[in-house]
């Protein structure tokens, strides 16, 4: 049973939100040395300011574990979990803590951390401190997930809201913000804070505009997991729109708006912190180079059934060829050139593939 559980919730959990871990492990141990982590977890362990901020932070993940678990719970295809209830409850309760651990291993294993540190340095307080609040969010999550398996449906207070006709392009933005608005947030924030640190890179040491590529790099990487949502997500609300009368192009100008939308706040950061040893017109190219990006990676998971092994892979493997292009100086116009193009040539190739296979089903 747990082996099944974890295919349904842990697997999908870290796949669907590979960009954002790959960022975080990225800015973590990619920027800062092992001696860094060990100075920053010690004077976390000396501060309670510092530990309140890390026990924020954690709880903000078991926020957004806590709601991916709701709204696969919720999902059409995950009814047949409701018959979980009928499992004894001290059996049902093991088998939710299990699934939560699985599901808080990051926090778990920097908590690991801490807690050696914290004995190295005999800082009791601070270990008694993290353990117990580790055992407390694994307990919490395993209670909340429980109680939304008893309650899938329960009452909640609605307030009055305004109704407004909203064009096609702002429908998974505005389902983003409402009902995935921790993984909006976290993905955002992510991005734009990797760009405006890049920036504030350039007045320490002599850097050249590769480092901007770099950042760049990464903030589109933390993008990878949204092209899945907006499939997710059309495949979910929008079942009619594969049969409305679009051509492939006009489809393609309509996510490109989504997108752009989606792209915005970089290219405010940008502007707003661009170093003096870069171009304005440069910013204006970095930040449409990561448009069209988006709109490629949009491309290659939109319509697929890819593994999430298979995703991360190639996640990972972006990120090694795009960073070995970047030092050998490959310039700011052919990755916007590769990007748009590759957009334009994998949406042209995936309707045409579409088109022919309904051709050939409709045959006698």
């Amino acid at each position: 049973m747990l082996t099944f559980l974890n295919r349904i919730f842990v697997g999908p959990f870290y796949a669907r939100n590979a960009g954002t871990f790959l960022v975080i492990i990225l800015l973590a141990f990619g920027f800062l040395s092992a001696r860094e982590h060990k100075a920053l977890i010690t004077a976390c362990l000396g501060s309670w300011f510092l530990m309140v901020l890390v026990f924020i932070l954690w709880g903000l993940y078991l926020v957004k574990v806590s709601s991916f678990v709701r709204q696969e719970l919720a999902a059409p295809e995950h009814l047949f979990l409701q018959y979980l209830w009928l499992v004894p409850t001290p059996s049902r309760y093991a088998l939710w803590l299990a699934l939560q651990i699985g599901l808080l291993a990051p926090v778990i294993a920097y908590g690991g951390w801490m807690v050696q540190l914290a004995t190295v340095y005999e800082k009791w307080d601070s270990l008694t401190a993290i353990v117990a609040y580790l055992l407390c969010l694994i307990g919490v999550g395993a209670y909340l997930n429980d109680y939304r398996l008893r309650h899938p449906g329960p009452d909640v207070l609605r307030l009055p809201h305004l109704r407004i006709k909203l064009a096609y392009e702002l429908f998974f933005p505005v389902y983003w913000l409402r009902h995935e608005p921790l993984s909006l947030v976290l993905t955002k924030a992510f991005s734009c804070l990797l760009l405006a640190g890049v920036c504030r890179l350039y007045p320490t040491d002599d850097y050249d505009q590769r480092l901007l590529l770099i950042g760049l790099l990464l903030a589109i990487l933390g993008h990878a997991q949204v092209g899945g949502q907006v499939s997710t997500f059309e495949k979910k609300y929008l079942l009619l729109l594969p049969n409305l009368p679009f051509s492939w192009w006009q489809r393609l100008v309509r996510y490109a708006f989504t997108y752009g939308l989606i792209w915005l706040p970089e290219l405010l950061i940008l502007g707003r912190n661009y170093p003096a040893e870069i171009q304005p017109d440069y910013v204006i190219w970095l930040w449409l180079t990561g448009w069209g990006w988006l709109l490629f990676l949009h491309s290659l998971a939109y319509g697929y059934d890819i593994l999430p092994e298979r995703w991360l892979s190639g996640i990972f493997g972006g990120f090694i060829g795009g960073l070995l292009l970047i030092m050998f100086g490959v310039p700011i116009g052919a990755w916007l050139a590769i990007g748009w193009l590759g957009a334009v040539w994998v949406w042209y190739r995936f309707s045409v593939t579409k088109v022919v296979t309904q051709g050939n089903a409709s045959l006698p």
